[in-house]
């Protein structure tokens, strides 16, 4: 009998576990364990977040069942369930059992329990199976090695979607859940309003056809665009890739091949590498976060442990922070974007970032605090993404650059939203007025939108000093003492500044191509 683990790999294609578990027609027991911890004490919960894998779940089941399967839905602390399941099968002797499960690196709860669960395994002689649901490369002397093999793991066959899956009716005294009791146990992550991010297999492969089909065209520009990414033109696969509804393989290969269709029209094949450029970012965060578990809630380097921490905040910083929470700081891009954030449980890339170093430098608040929120509202929140992109913002990383960036809320007005249809849509208070009027601040007086909380340009003086000074202190020390620190900061200032190489060198090759088009 083999167990197959579900955890963040809830589909049927491209997942190496199953393809294994299932092959030479093996009994499968199929199961996903729904674990308290997650629900009750882990404080980076979203209420969004949760309704996905729980649909992502139900979708699963509904998709084994065609297969022959189903999906056994435990609840309990995951490395007792998977123990007493194990005990269980060896006790009805119907032969070893082995398990099947593909790594997840999300948390250090998890990487604790998976290594519990080995060294249980071990300790009665089963056999197990750690595979990959995204690639990783877990082996620390191949780290250097991580972008070639990186396009060799993407170029791999995908795995296909069994035919039949084996799985014998068993009953077991085991606290278990149906969908049902599942709903009305955990009904409080189900209240989320309106659904923008429905889960499952089905909807990632919907998502990725009408993403290729025709919503990709000028993806290069667009994804900087909240109005333009909020309707479509980012494939808003972010989601399913978080919870492995859908492989980054088998996105790559689908779009790899969408390119070598529409070989003749040089935008599309842009827009189209400038997306597998995106996938690889992505996956780049997980295995650092493999590597380093302690950069999600610790600085990368000692010197800002005294800026940024824990620390509850001041009631002067809670008032801060409290406003860009609900969108509330007089800032139209700033608020658009957190009122999106929390009605949609998302925004595109570039708002994320903007509201990190508005929050960071401009309020001097920890990015201990806004992690954390993004966390409880982004459906697609991704730790390993999330917590150091929030550290890249605040200034923490990469000290060996001379620069860090700081975004301005104004000119993105300008630059990403000139229609004002971003604005307009999320702060209702500012329809009407124009781009001028809203940056010169007409509306003061005559509409219910509040003032700017704070001098951007005097906060961004005064505490991007101290960050950069801080900046400052961090190259010295490293460059002074040398060693793998050393080594590492130099591979990241290398690796950020061989990405915007390419980028230059992309549009560089697409304009040329255009010229000759």
């Amino acid at each position: 009998m083999h167990i197959l683990w579900f955890r963040r790999d809830l589909r049927l294609t491209d997942n190496e576990c199953l393809s294994l578990a299932c092959a030479r027609d093996a009994s499968v027991l199929p199961c996903f364990v729904i674990d308290p911890w997650f629900y009750e004490r882990w404080a980076d919960i979203g209420n969004a977040r949760v309704r996905f894998l729980f649909e992502s779940l139900e979708n699963l089941d509904a998709n084994l069942r065609m297969l022959g399967s189903q999906l056994y839905l435990f609840e309990g602390d995951a490395a007792t369930v998977i123990k007493d399941l194990t005990k269980v099968l060896l006790e009805k002797n119907i032969g070893q059992p082995k398990l099947f499960f593909n790594r997840d690196v999300q948390v250090e709860y998890g990487i604790e329990r998976d290594n519990h669960i080995i060294d249980f395994y071990k300790s009665l002689n089963l056999d197990y199976h750690v595979g990959l649901a995204n690639f990783l490369q877990a082996d620390d002397n191949h780290r250097d090695e991580w972008f070639n093999e990186y396009y060799s793991y993407q170029r791999h066959p995908i795995y296909p979607q069994p035919l039949h899956i084996n799985t014998p009716q068993l009953s077991f005294n085991i606290p278990q859940l149906t969908f049902r009791q599942l709903k009305k146990k955990y009904r409080a992550f189900w209240q989320t309003g309106k659904v923008y991010f429905p889960g499952g297999e089905t909807k990632a492969f919907e998502k990725l056809d009408s993403f290729l089909t025709s919503r990709f065209h000028g993806y290069h520009w667009k994804l900087s665009r909240p109005w333009l990414a909020q309707k479509g033109a980012t494939s808003h696969l972010s989601p399913h890739l978080t919870f492995g509804t859908m492989s980054v393989r088998q996105v790559y290969q689908s779009t790899k091949r969408r390119a070598e269709e529409l070989a003749q029209d040089p935008k599309a094949g842009f827009s189209l590498k400038a997306f597998r450029d995106r996938l690889r970012w992505h996956d780049s965060f997980s295995q650092r976060l493999y590597f380093h578990p302690e950069i999600a809630h610790t600085n990368r380097f000692r010197e800002f442990d005294e800026l940024y921490t824990h620390d509850e905040l001041t009631p002067e910083k809670q008032q801060l922070f409290r406003a860009w929470q609900l969108g509330e700081t007089g800032f139209p891009m700033v608020d658009a974007s957190m009122r999106q954030l929390k009605t949609m449980g998302w925004m595109n890339f570039r708002m994320r970032a903007m509201c990190a170093t508005f929050l960071t430098i401009n309020c001097g608040i920890s990015w201990h605090h806004g992690a954390k929120h993004y966390m409880n509202y982004l459906v697609d929140g991704d730790l390993a993404i999330d917590n150091w992109q929030w550290q890249m913002q605040a200034g923490v990383t990469n000290p060996l650059s001379d620069t860090f960036r700081i975004y301005n809320p104004t000119k993105n007005i300008e630059e990403r939203d000139s229609d004002l249809r971003f604005i307009s849509y999320w702060i209702p208070e500012l329809k009407g007025y124009s781009v001028p009027e809203i940056i010169q601040g007409a509306y003061l007086g005559r509409s219910t939108y509040p003032q700017p909380m704070l001098d951007w340009s005097e906060t961004r003086k005064i505490n991007g000093k101290i960050v950069s000074d801080l900046r400052k202190q961090v190259k010295q020390r490293i460059i002074d003492e040398g060693g793998d620190e050393l080594e590492g900061a130099l591979a990241t200032k290398k690796a950020v500044d061989t990405y915007w190489q390419s980028k230059d060198k992309q549009y560089q090759e697409y304009t040329q191509k255009l010229i000759i088009s």
